[in-house]
């Protein structure tokens, strides 16, 4: 009911929207995470870089012990701790140093300040559900579980139906191809996107070292949604996983819950760990206590990279930020990276 209200009184007029004073492009999904929005985040803030546009990123901060808009990032790395901002915000923060990173559950105040400090164009992370902020693009990832969820909740998975699909600009399709989507949507705009591991990293309190994944057995463990994908796709690239130990989503690590893990690898002869890149910005504090238990643990980074279709959205994001976002040459020359 609630969605087909927002449905209704958006085109209507009756729930204000708000213009940014900057383009804003919005990735997001219908379903609730493990769709892929962070890599394609990243990936679409790299592209604009490499055009010489300044870029903010801007999210609501989910799950963090702060309140009211956070700059997490001015153009050169994360400023606050991770638990201000959220572990997404961090991580772009991290991945992405020479973008603005800025939280606020208001949108649209954050895409001011965003254009106060000098940003061109502004990527809306888990923006869809966010219709508030007025958006130059919608793109919306789409995979399999998310066609046969089918329902909203409490009857289904889905945040909102599938007609919602209407408002998107561009499909993103994952894992599923353009055949099997519903016969009114394969006519719509649509990339394929693919996600890649990259390089393993090694962690230790004094920094990060690339690795090679290990011969020898390993323990896993994520706290992400959807975090079997996890798993699976690391059996896929040949990791041999001993234990394998989910927790839930954006999970705040203890150190209480961190010797369990430890100790559990030790009584098994397990010495290397491996997890995700967003579980790592959680476990930061931890790092000197997988040294005194004398094992490794390693971050795998998730990347987006863009296939058959992507020529058209290249296409489309490139007028738009010829036509909104100003040069590369308005860029002060400390922040061109």
């Amino acid at each position: 009911m609630v969605c087909r209200r927002s449905e209704i009184a958006h085109p209507c007029g009756w729930l204000r929207t708000v213009t940014a004073p900057l383009p804003v492009v919005s990735v997001g999904n219908l379903t609730f995470g493990g769709t892929g929005k962070t890599p394609v985040v990243q990936a679409l803030a790299q592209y604009c870089r490499r055009r010489g546009y300044r870029v903010a990123i801007l999210l609501r901060g989910y799950r963090r012990r702060s309140s009211g808009l956070i700059i997490v990032s001015r153009g050169a790395g994360p400023e606050v701790p991770w638990w201000e901002s959220g572990d997404e915000a961090w991580l772009h923060a991290w991945k992405i140093p020479e973008a603005l990173v800025i939280v606020d559950r208001r949108r649209e105040r954050a895409a001011r300040v965003a254009h106060q400090l000098g940003a061109q164009v502004a990527l809306l992370d888990d923006g869809f559900q966010y219709r508030r902020l007025q958006r130059a693009l919608d793109l919306v990832l789409l995979d399999r579980r998310t066609l046969r969820c089918r329902f909203p909740l409490p009857f289904g998975c889905l945040r909102e139906p599938l007609r919602a699909l209407r408002r998107a600009d561009f499909l993103l399709l994952s894992d599923v191809t353009v055949e099997a989507l519903p016969s009114w949507l394969r006519s719509y705009p649509w990339v394929e996107v693919r996600f890649h591991f990259g390089t393993p990293v090694v962690w230790t309190s004094d920094g990060a070292q690339p690795t090679t994944p290990p011969a020898e057995p390993v323990a896993a463990f994520a706290g992400i949604a959807r975090a079997e994908r996890f798993r699976r796709s690391l059996q896929h690239e040949g990791w041999q996983i001993a234990l394998w130990k989910p927790f839930p989503d954006h999970h705040p690590y203890s150190l209480r819950t961190l010797r369990r893990l430890l100790r559990t690898c030790l009584r098994l002869g397990i010495h290397r760990l491996v997890t995700t890149e967003k579980d790592l910005v959680r476990l930061m504090p931890l790092l000197e206590e997988f040294q005194r238990w004398g094992v490794e643990v390693m971050s795998v980074p998730l990347t987006a990279s863009f296939g058959a279709g992507a020529a058209r959205l290249w296409h489309r994001l490139d007028g738009l930020l010829q036509q909104h976002g100003g040069s590369a040459e308005d860029i002060p020359q400390h922040l061109k990276g």
